[in-house]
């Protein structure tokens, strides 16, 4: 039996479900309202999808290869990113971005005295927990988006998938003209 192998859910009750519906859809308004999250995330964001990434990553190797530049791509999966989802990062995200004092203060407390319970046949497991956006809750994809919106890649247009090739690629020409 393999821990990794078991994802664990959120079960909740139907009020903790409302307010966790009602937590998050307040947070999403106040991001898009004050247009806080970045142009350059795609999961998880309205009208938005994985056809449209194909499609900005398409269009920035065609403009690098019609300038007979070079095109080195990397894509990053991060294994259990919404298990390892570290809760003060969301809670400063929050207050980085405004977020008025109510919503994090039920974000707040929404992360505390968490617990995880494993039950088998014979016992019952219980453990605190204190970080992760647990599998069925509604606040996982916008706690998520939090958390990108407040990295290096989501926040530095320098550092982004989309534009690193850019630099890659300036840095590759500069050789070749030292070379030529």
């Amino acid at each position: 039996m393999e821990p990794s192998k078991y994802c664990p859910i959120s079960l909740l009750h139907m009020g903790g479900k409302v307010l966790e519906e009602l937590l998050i859809n307040r947070i999403n308004h106040h991001m898009y309202t004050h247009n806080l999250l970045t142009d350059r995330q795609f999961g998880f964001m309205p009208q938005k999808s994985t056809t449209d990434v194909a499609m900005e990553v398409k269009k920035i190797i065609q403009l690098v290869l019609e300038n007979r530049g070079l095109v080195i791509m990397t894509s990053l999966d991060v294994k259990g990113a919404f298990d390892a989802a570290w809760w003060p990062s969301i809670l400063e995200a929050l207050k980085g971005l405004g977020c008025p004092r109510n919503l994090y203060n039920l974000s707040k407390g929404y992360f505390s005295h968490r617990t995880a319970v494993m039950f088998t046949i014979s016992v019952s497991i219980k453990r605190r927990i204190t970080k992760g956006c647990p599998q069925g809750s509604c606040c996982r994809p916008g706690f998520w988006n939090l958390l990108y919106n407040s990295t290096e890649i989501g926040t530095n247009k320098q550092l982004t998938n989309y534009s690193l090739h850019q630099r890659l690629n300036n840095t590759d020409q500069r050789r070749v003209s030292r070379k030529g």
